[in-house]
């Protein structure tokens, strides 16, 4: 019999290793494959196995197991599959000989110590039985993903959907003990008490889930989550796309040819910390004080309470900083009465019993909350108080007061850019990177740099024209 995926795998790949059996309708009854480069990966990173499972419009499936944990660092791409396969069917039977093959195919099956699977797989038996050292977790990924799910399908209205799929999103990328209490509590407030069960939200409390993943960083979450649900779409696709499997095989040959044009993923740099997780040991570190990004409740209120104390320059000086915080803010650190903050920027200092200083530059030459000093109010969940403003800033207050800032560094700060031609863009953009450098210091500063900036313009246009800075 001429099966062609198995002719053009070999031929590419003679290393390549595959087992199956035809049935006598000269049909596929399973089929195990790992090239080369899977074995390769699989031997490298054998500790953490994630099992992604396609089914197609006959039943069957395909399981695709991919190199998962600390050890393993970028790219996030196919390159991370280490072996598949498509058994007789998901019968205890049928999986323990699909295991067998994997076996055979890997002397380093021994090293592994958890497979990561999706909520729906019941069989976790017969992982155990194969494996009978290693652990059955689920992925954070697919418990994501079917929370997510849940949320669109059964949050009554779009606000709603859109606050709580937001906080989600936030709650798996930074996924803290406080955190994933907090996600359960909004759960909780807008899920509809008969679906709450549903919603499965008691995994935000199962913290063996999360230990496995929580050594992430934020941005390393989100790209995780997308290769994952990437990869689930394009392996569907791949194998629905005959009744027939051997011709289903043929194009997934053809796909597994596309790993090997990628790079491989390198061994990550991880910390004793980082590995502990892999022994079972999931307490929660005391570590950084850390919070999701700012809700949209909060920012409003944030904006509310300035409303309602500050004079409308202060305000809408303010609206930029926590326009910023609610978009971008990541707690680094913490302690009694301190807490650093660090906004796509170098590290500042937040002090004071109320939070009502900051090293940054906005706040030492304005005194008015900065971005630092919302994000730290945002994470200890309270609003500005009157006694953090300086007294000029206050609504109905003595007309006389001395602001902080003087007129000419507030019209650099209060500045709005106004829309260009295309040929002025260049213009613009240096415009607004001399107003932002001239707004981030000291009225000193200011006025030297200031002046240098008005000889420096009225010397090479000339003084026969009024040149505005």
């Amino acid at each position: 019999m001429n099966i062609e995926f198995l002719q053009k795998l070999l031929t590419e790949d003679p290393s390549a290793k595959v087992v199956c059996q035809v049935s006598k309708t000269l049909s596929l009854d399973y089929v195990s494959v790992q090239t080369s480069m899977m074995g390769s990966i699989f031997s490298k990173f054998p500790e953490v196995l994630l099992l992604i499972r396609c089914h197609n419009a006959d039943q069957k499936a395909l399981y695709t197991f991919l190199a998962d944990g600390p050890r393993v660092g970028a790219p996030y791409e196919m390159t991370r599959i280490v072996h598949v396969a498509v058994p007789t069917d998901e019968t205890p039977q049928g999986l323990a000989n699909m295991f067998h093959i994997m076996k055979e195919l890997n002397p380093y099956w021994p090293s592994i110590q958890i497979f990561l699977v999706d909520p729906d797989f019941v069989e976790v038996s017969a992982i155990l039985e194969a494996f009978p050292s290693a652990e059955v977790v689920l992925s954070a990924s697919f418990v994501y993903a079917q929370i997510q799910q849940h949320v669109r399908e059964h949050f009554l209205t779009d606000k709603a959907e859109k606050i709580v799929l937001t906080a989600l999103r936030n709650t798996m990328c930074s996924a803290t003990d406080r955190n994933l209490k907090g996600m359960y509590k909004i759960l909780q407030q807008f899920a509809d008490p008969s679906k709450f069960v549903q919603a499965k939200a008691n995994w935000l409390l199962t913290d063996r889930i999360w230990a496995l993943h929580r050594w992430r960083s934020w941005n390393d979450c989100l790209q995780y989550f997308e290769m994952v649900e990437g990869l689930w779409h394009e392996l569907n696709v791949v194998f629905k796309v005959s009744p027939c499997l051997i011709k289903t095989m043929n194009s997934f040959v053809l796909f597994l040819g596309q790993a090997a044009l990628k790079s491989k993923p390198e061994a990550r740099l991880c910390s004793p910390e980082d590995l502990e997780c892999l022994k079972g040991k999931s307490e929660i570190s005391a570590g950084p004080y850390e919070v999701p990004k700012m809700e949209p409740e909060a920012a409003a209120s944030m904006f509310e309470s300035l409303n309602l104390m500050c004079n409308t320059t202060a305000v809408h000086l303010c609206a930029n900083e926590l326009d910023v915080t609610h978009n971008s803010v990541e707690l680094v650190g913490a302690r009694a009465d301190q807490v650093f903050v660090q906004v796509l920027e170098n590290q500042n200092e937040v002090s004071g019993d109320k939070c009502k200083t900051c090293t940054c530059s906005f706040y030492r030459s304005t005194m008015l909350p900065c971005r630092h000093i919302l994000a730290v109010l945002n994470a200890r969940e309270v609003t500005i108080q009157k006694d953090m403003l300086h007294a000029a800033w206050q609504k109905q207050t003595n007309p006389t007061a001395v602001l902080p800032v003087t007129p000419e560094n507030q019209e650099i700060k209060e500045a709005q850019g106004q829309k260009v031609s295309e040929k002025h863009v260049p213009i613009k953009t240096l415009t607004s990177q001399i107003s932002e450098l001239l707004a981030q210091c000291s009225d000193e500063e200011f006025h030297h740099r200031y002046d240098a900036l008005r000889e420096l313009a009225d010397s090479w246009i000339g003084p026969y024209e009024e040149v505005k800075l």
